[in-house]
């Protein structure tokens, strides 16, 4: 079932036309930045968006000017994934799947604390705060290994459900923005 439902909600965010998606962007941006989560941070681990997902490069240009630290993860295998921080979006490389990541080591990785805001990306969300990623488990095992509390969600205003169909290591996301819509998940 999930899988079924990952196709459709890929293939209507390939159908949104270049205006929606921009407009839709500024407005995600504009409430994200604007969440007492992002004010009170002194961290952000965020995503690059990749393909169709809702845009998060004008976030991370803008945590950066505010003088955030700005940590982008490194995906590995078996579900494991860490964060760098970056000081821009310059050196960047695209990956086999085509996604951006810095080139890092383990070594050089970022811890989150309780001033981290973790902003997750997924095909689809729930009003609960529940979110069904693409099938790797990568964000539900990082915030269960880290502890990570403050998370959110962000994607355009369609990808935002009644309901999820979820599995125990599914975690529920603290908010979740659309263009439309700020909701107060679960956690």
């Amino acid at each position: 079932m999930k899988k079924s439902l990952r196709k459709l909600y890929i293939d209507e965010r390939k159908n949104l036309s270049d205006k929606y998606k921009a407009e839709s962007g500024k407005e995600i941006e504009k409430k994200f930045l604007s969440t007492e989560e992002y004010k009170n941070s002194s961290k952000i681990f965020i995503y690059i968006n990749m393909k169709n997902e809702a845009p998060t490069v004008g976030i991370i240009k803008q945590a950066l000017k505010d003088g955030k630290e700005v940590a982008v993860p490194v995906t590995l295998t078996n579900r494991e994934m860490f964060f760098v921080y970056i000081d821009g979006l310059d050196n960047l490389v695209k990956t086999k799947i085509g996604v951006y990541e810095p080139k890092a080591e383990r070594k050089d990785e970022a811890l989150p604390d309780e001033q981290t805001l973790l902003a997750v990306p997924g095909v689809a969300f729930d009003i609960e705060g529940k979110r069904m990623g693409y099938g790797g488990g990568y964000y539900d095992t990082y915030i269960s290994e880290k502890n990570v509390e403050n998370t959110i969600g962000i994607c355009y205003d369609f990808q935002l459900v009644d309901e999820i169909p979820t599995e125990e290591f599914d975690r529920k996301l603290k908010r979740i923005i659309t263009e439309k819509r700020d909701i107060k998940g679960g956690k």
